[in-house]
């Protein structure tokens, strides 16, 4: 190499650095509690920072205010569902996470100075209240270990509320961007991963203390490890199986419409002809499954007026298939819905309240294709077409479950659409479809190398330049 010139790798440590830097600085931009059920998310990883990895039971003495119906009303609903549906939070972040509602509620509210100090000056009390944290039971408690580790370091060093929400924050986006890098490492993603990764909701929520980010930065980095693993060309060393097992427990514990990626490690088992594979394969199914059970059966959700458990909604729909994609295709086929459908995967900021401005829906969509297409390779398609046609299969059966989970979890019954679907569910199962394009291929021409850095670039540029102009013209 010339003297003075960087090599590839440090190259790649400037660019991931600058790229972490432009986040962090993206991430100041959003006000806290603003991503959908962030204060849930935030008041679960309070209780796991405390060493309560499991939601509470209604305590006996809990009672509403006799002046609000609706309160009290819940807590009757609550208790006679019985189950975990909460836990003792601090009384000061119970105040932080309240006092940013009004953003949500409010589209033209903004804080003034000295409310921003009011905020500033939160401090942790010491003194618990019951919260309920509905649907945060059903997350298996590890995704939520960067929340955690910083409320804890902010609990630890007592700093204000504020500063330590930016500290669960800032260590929430350093592990997704250590995932994506790891990712990164075992398979080069291709344009059309990266594009949705770079789109408006995608990079909102990246940016938001909640799960979805890991969530997505997981399913990337396990993705990544199956090519590897399933490539017979690569050295398949035992931590690739262990790695991908563990991710794959933490995805479909956390996230069950992606509960069949349990498949992947018994896909490796088969193709490296791999007993170590197949046993942890089995492992993690056994262990997921046990868990998702679990929290099936001692979670309740008391937001949703039901006269039937979700187990009960699920062995309806077991023994009458036809019910269930009859409802899910009339939910495809309502125009309001399926726009609904392609807007939110795209991006409607917020709570569901902030879109961006109507010409980037399809500008952006326009370049999801042009990145598809510089993403599809068939140079390696002899290789790798038993692993692609199983990554599509898998991302339709993630969307079915999609339709599935929220049938049973969330609409009431009987049903004729499916309720509470959102776009950026579809975030991972697109995902897995773009990985399908390349499948193991890694090095591309010259010519395609620019193509496809020319691609994302602009798209890049496109979409933080939507996130941005509404971000500011929402929150500033």
């Amino acid at each position: 190499m010339p003297e003075g010139r960087l090599s590839p790798k440090a190259v790649g440590a400037v660019l991931w650095s600058l790229a972490f830097l432009l986040a962090v600085g993206l991430s100041w931009l959003i006000p806290p509690m603003q991503s959908p059920d962030e204060t849930n998310h935030i008041n679960r990883a309070y209780l796991i920072s405390q060493g309560r990895l499991l939601l509470q039971t209604l305590p006996v003495d809990l009672t509403g205010p006799k002046e609000d119906k609706d309160v009290t009303a819940y807590i009757e609903r609550a208790r006679q569902q019985g189950g975990r549906m909460g836990g003792l939070v601090d009384q000061g972040l119970l105040k932080f996470t309240d006092a940013h509602l009004p953003l949500v509620r409010e589209a033209e509210r903004r804080f003034s100075a000295a409310e921003k100090s009011q905020l500033a000056q939160l401090s942790w009390t010491g003194t618990q209240s019951y919260f309920f944290l509905p649907g945060t039971g059903y997350y298996f408690p590890a995704v939520y270990a960067p929340q955690a580790l910083g409320l804890a370091i902010g609990q630890w060093l007592n700093l204000s509320i504020e500063h330590s929400y930016q500290a669960a924050r800032g260590m929430t986006l350093f592990a997704c961007f250590a995932m994506l890098w790891l990712a990164c490492r075992f398979m080069v993603p291709n344009p059309w991963v990266v594009a949705i990764l770079l789109l408006p909701m995608s990079l909102f929520q990246l940016l938001s203390p909640t799960i979805d980010g890991l969530t997505t930065s997981l399913s990337v980095l396990t993705i990544s490890l199956f090519l590897k693993s399933a490539d017979p060309a690569r050295e398949h060393a035992p931590a690739s199986s262990w790695g991908l097992a563990l991710c794959i427990f933490l995805l479909a514990s956390s996230r069950t419409h992606l509960l069949p990626l349990l498949a992947l490690p018994f896909f490796v088992a088969w193709q490296r002809q791999s007993r170590r594979d197949f046993y942890l394969g089995c492992l993690v199914t056994v262990a997921t499954l046990g868990w998702v059970l679990f929290a099936l059966y001692s979670t309740n959700d008391p937001r949703i007026v039901r006269n039937h458990t979700t187990m009960e909604l699920l062995s309806h729909y077991a023994t009458n298939p036809l019910a269930f994609f009859k409802v899910s295709l009339a939910s495809l086929a309502d125009h309001q819905l399926f726009t609904f459908y392609q807007q939110s995967f795209i991006g409607i900021l917020g709570w569901l309240d902030t879109r961006l401005p109507e010409y980037f829906y399809p500008t952006l969509w326009m370049g999801l294709g042009l990145s598809a297409l510089a993403s599809v390779s068939v140079s390696t398609l002899r290789q790798d077409w038993r692993a692609r046609l199983l990554l599509a299969g898998l991302a339709l059966a993630c969307i079915g479950l999609i339709f599935l989970a929220l049938l049973v979890t969330w609409t009431p019954h009987p049903a004729t659409v499916v309720q509470g679907v959102q776009g950026r569910y579809f975030v991972v199962p697109m995902i897995l479809f773009a990985y399908v394009a390349s499948g193991f291929t890694v090095v591309q021409t010259p010519v395609r190398r620019w193509l496809a850095a020319l691609v994302t670039a602009g798209f890049a540029l496109l979409s933080l330049t939507a996130l941005t102009m509404t971000v500011l013209s929402r929150y500033h």
